[in-house]
């Protein structure tokens, strides 16, 4: 795309209600945040990879998900999010389907006037790759999963980047939250039979949809690899380029908002050193609490999530006893969207009052996650 069509295309976004900074409502559409990790085995239906992006499935089908580096030349991007087929589904039943997906919370879906009689026009667009040609679909989804839309796309070249661009007119009826939950639910769809499909169309319907009826069955071999990054939605009838974010900290500060980790991992300090890494009070004779201050308000209040938390990668110091104690476990006492009181339990050797640290111990993979994803 010439310099003169972005820009012809930007100012036909503006006039349409859209276009400006942050216009892309896609948390880490270059798939440059991964806190839970780089690959991820065989992940649950709704279970969160890459920031932001999680994969749905049932039946026989399972695909692996990784943090790649392959991307398409000449973008801009570093970063895309990679799918191989782990457990082949050569014989789709009736309600056998898989594919990523990702939400939009609804007060960031406002400026598309869903549900009204003002709806605008909007434009999703992506980088996609794959060996295995053919007819895929997308699907958007109210929060409900009452409202949906499907559309196709082709890939027409196997191992090579295309971009792909999907427009239409925001739905004019149904329920559309522009809250702090789920606004719209967008599913990639990779394979699809039966009780969850339907034929593309440019009206909305009414249903639970999450792809075509045409859509390739993408999960046949283990040798099948599925590509994707540059993910944008925004308010207007053009794609434009994609809007890079160049400051890595702001987009993980809005990734965030839904899942952020306290773990070992980048910490100044060893793993097994001697410093102190945080301050906690003693509550009571077995206890003591930990006040934790989130890095940006989360969308809702989190639930505490134990990643391999335990005596032997979770050390507690007593400097009022001059003593080192094991803890017998740990949980989320109080919570807000700002911050948490976490409590510490141990067998025996604290008093009300004392001043005791905690510091990681041999696990740099162990991890206090906070989740309030949509």
């Amino acid at each position: 795309m010439t310099k003169c069509a972005e820009l012809a295309n930007l100012i036909g976004n503006i006039n349409a209600g859209g276009g400006g900074a942050y216009r892309n409502v896609i948390g880490n559409g270059a798939m440059t945040c991964s806190q839970r990790g780089t690959s991820f085995n065989q992940p649950a239906d709704g279970a969160y990879t890459l920031d932001r992006f999680f994969t749905f499935r049932n039946g026989e089908g399972i695909m692996d998900v990784e943090q790649s580096t392959t991307v398409p030349s000449g973008e801009g991007f570093k970063n895309s999010l990679k799918c191989t087929v782990d457990t082949v589904d050569t014989s789709l039943d009736s309600n056998d389907f898989g594919g990523l997906g990702t939400k939009v919370e609804g007060q960031d879906l406002a400026s598309f006037h869903f549900g009204q009689a003002t709806a605008k026009q909007f434009v999703l667009s992506f980088f996609v790759r794959s060996n295995i040609t053919g007819t895929y679909s997308v699907s958007f989804r109210n929060g409900s999963a009452n409202r949906y839309l499907v559309k196709e796309y082709t890939i027409s070249s196997a191992d090579t980047w295309q971009k792909v661009t999907i427009t239409n007119l925001a739905d004019t009826t149904g329920t559309w939250a522009t809250d702090n939950t789920t606004g719209l639910d967008i599913r990639f769809c990779l394979w699809s039979d039966g009780d969850f499909d339907a034929s593309a169309s440019s009206s909305w319907a009414t249903g639970n949809i999450i792809g075509s009826s045409s859509n390739v069955n993408w999960a046949t071999s283990t040798s099948n690899s599925f590509y994707l990054t540059g993910v944008q939605l925004e308010v207007g009838q053009n794609p434009t380029i994609f809007e890079h974010i160049n400051n890595f900290g702001e987009e993980l500060a809005r990734c965030q908002r839904y899942f952020h980790a306290v773990s070992g991992a980048g910490h100044p300090f060893p793993i097994d050193s001697a410093y102190a890494r945080y301050i906690t009070h003693g509550q009571d004779s077995n206890g003591t609490r930990w006040f934790y201050e989130y890095p940006v308000e989360m969308r809702a209040i989190p639930t505490l999530e134990l990643n391999n938390i335990s005596s032997s990668t979770v050390q507690h110091y007593n400097y009022n006893a001059s003593a080192s104690y094991n803890m017998t476990g740990s949980s989320l006492e109080e919570s807000g969207t700002r911050h948490a009181h976490i409590r510490f339990t141990f067998a025996s050797g604290i008093s009300v009052g004392n001043t005791v640290s905690w510091r990681w111990l041999n696990n740099p993979n162990a991890s206090f996650n906070f989740s309030s994803e949509l």
